[in-house]
């Protein structure tokens, strides 16, 4: 099975594995399934996001710029626009495959554009859209299991505006092999089509001790830390002594069952306390929400993976005012 999507269904901000992306992720690997994107798809997402990030520098520039007219500002620092086109980048090769443009297809992706032949405009343009099927098509053909498509551009690929089914004369290239090709006019539907939504109770039990010990791990290894004031220069080595975690405020978002295997997206909030010798120092805990991937196995959750984090801080015996009056004092004293 082969799994793939145009370039309108991948996120244009933020990270890339959203609810459904992640959904799909997860249920291809129990089926089995290849997910991948054209080569053109991946050249227009990183192109994409090149261009996003660069105008979101400028407009950063400009008001930086506006506000040094009336105070200082102290340096921080700010990616450059290759590290956060590299990171996206990563992000999408180390979820998707790359199906390569071959030379006769972007030949006749450029004659499609020209003929006006469909998926191609009637206006002279969409080259590149004729280039994406035309790789998706050679690798349905080349594959003996069906392929799912996924592409809200349905003005070019449906056979109407807004219908989710191929166009005819886009499947009359198929020929025997549009038995097995789906199309695909969002993420929902491809989910839909491989597996059934259940319902699924988790709580705190659910998760045995080893599991509870890597979700700590992630916690703190997780890449989203760094949004939070209170850890965002502090490295995993320097988060604290954590002696134990407790998950509440459980709530699945959302489960389904493919292969007799159930996976979901839940939510919790967490608290990891932290060892007594670093209270008067760090705080009491950490403590924060976190959404992310489970799989069920025979006595509750058999994988757990930390997608997000949210509100994520120190919890201290202190409160900020506190902070303020020992910077005073320290002042005062030197």
């Amino acid at each position: 099975m082969l799994i793939t999507l145009d370039t309108n269904l991948i996120p244009r901000k933020g990270i890339l594995r959203s609810v459904e992306i992640s959904t799909i992720l997860r249920i291809a690997s129990t089926l089995g399934a290849r997910v991948a994107l054209a080569q053109t798809v991946f050249a227009e997402s990183i192109s994409a996001r090149r261009r996003d990030v660069q105008e979101a520098m400028d407009v950063h520039s400009r008001s930086m710029q506006k506000l040094r007219n009336f105070c200082s500002i102290d340096s921080y620092y700010i990616p450059s626009i290759d590290a956060v086109v590299d990171d996206w980048e990563s992000q999408l090769r180390s979820a998707f495959e790359e199906l390569p443009l071959s030379g006769d297809d972007a030949i006749e992706a450029l004659e499609r554009e020209a003929l006006r032949i469909k998926p191609s405009k009637s206006n002279g343009t969409g080259g590149r859209d004729a280039a994406i099927w035309l790789t998706i098509k050679r690798a349905h053909l080349a594959t003996a299991g069906p392929t799912h498509f996924a592409s809200n551009n349905t003005e070019d690929f449906a056979i109407r505006k807004g219908s989710d089914t191929l166009d005819p004369d886009l499947a009359q290239e198929l020929g025997e092999r549009i038995g097995d090709f789906i199309y695909h006019k969002d993420l929902k539907s491809i989910i839909r089509a491989l597996c059934s939504e259940v319902e699924v109770s988790v709580s705190a039990a659910s998760f045995p001790e080893d599991l509870s010990l890597s979700i700590i791990d992630q916690i703190v290894a997780h890449n989203d830390l760094k949004n939070f004031a209170d850890l965002a220069d502090v490295s995993p080595d320097e988060v604290g002594p954590i002696e134990d975690i407790t998950l509440d405020s459980l709530r699945v978002r959302s489960a389904y069952s493919a292969e007799g295997v159930v996976v979901g997206f839940l939510t919790a909030k967490f608290t990891l306390a932290l060892a007594a010798e670093v209270h008067e120092t760090l705080g009491t805990a950490i403590t924060g929400t976190l959404g992310g991937w489970f799989e069920m196995g025979d006595e509750g959750v058999a994988v757990f993976d930390v997608t997000v984090l949210k509100d994520v801080g120190y919890e201290r015996p202190w409160g900020p005012e506190d902070d303020a009056f020992d910077e005073i004092d320290t002042a005062r004293l030197g």
